[in-house]
C-alpha cells in the first residue's frame, strides 16, 4: 500500500494506542511504516500537525445526541468522550497541544466535537460566553480522563469504560453554572 496521510495517521493511532506518546516519535513511525523518515514530511508538516490531525481525528469521532441541544445532551457528549478516550494512552495530553495550537491552521481538520459543543452550550444555556464554556468543559473532560488513567497505571488494571460518578457530577457543575 503508497504512503498516504491516511495511513500515517492510523499508524500514528495505533502507535499512541498501544505505547504512548513517548514512543510516537517520527522516526518510530517511519520504521512501523517501513519508510525513511523524511517521507511522512510529503503527508505531514511536522509532529504537531500530526498530533493536532490525532486529536482532531479522536474528537471527531466522539457520538453527539441528535436531538436539540439541552442540559442533558451536553452530559450526554461529555459522558461519551469519556467513553472514547479512555482506552486510548495520553490522549489528554495530545488535545490539550491541538488546542493551544489551534490546529485548524495546522490541518484541514477541525475540533469538531469543540465546535458542537460550543454551539450546544449556546443553545442549551444561552450563556453569552459558548466557546468559553465548551473549552472549559472540554478540558474538565480531559483532565479526569487523565485521572482515571493516572488511576489505573498507577494500579495495575485499566481504567473503567463508564464515566465514574465524580465525572459525571464535575460535568453538570459545569453545565449547572453556565446555564444560572
Amino acid at each position: 500500500m503508497a504512503l498516504s496521510r491516511e495511513k500515517i495517521l492510523d499508524t500514528a493511532f495505533d502507535v499512541l494506542r498501544q505505547f504512548g506518546l513517548a514512543d510516537l516519535s517520527m522516526r518510530r513511525l517511519a520504521t512501523e511504516l517501513g519508510v525513511a523518515p523524511g517521507a511522512l514530511y510529503y503527508h505531514v508538516k511536522n509532529k504537531q500537525e500530526l498530533l493536532a490531525s490525532l486529536a482532531s481525528r479522536m474528537l471527531a469521532t466522539v457520538e453527539r445526541p441528535s436531538a436539540p441541544a439541552t442540559p442533558d445532551t451536553l452530559l450526554i457528549t461529555g459522558e461519551n468522550t469519556y467513553r472514547q478516550l479512555i482506552p486510548v494512552k495520553e490522549c489528554s495530553e495530545v488535545i490539550r497541544l491541538a488546542l493551544a495550537l489551534h490546529p485548524a491552521t495546522l490541518t484541514p481538520d477541525r475540533l469538531v466535537l469543540l465546535d458542537a459543543l460550543e454551539t450546544g452550550f449556546e443553545a442549551a444555556t444561552g450563556t453569552p460566553q459558548p466557546a468559553q464554556a465548551a473549552e472549559i468543559f472540554m478540558h474538565t473532560c480531559l483532565s479526569l480522563i487523565e485521572q482515571e488513567q493516572t488511576r489505573a497505571l498507577l494500579a495495575g488494571s485499566t481504567p473503567p469504560p463508564e464515566p465514574p460518578a465524580s465525572y459525571t457530577s464535575a460535568l453538570t457543575a459545569i453545565i449547572k453554572g453556565f446555564t444560572a
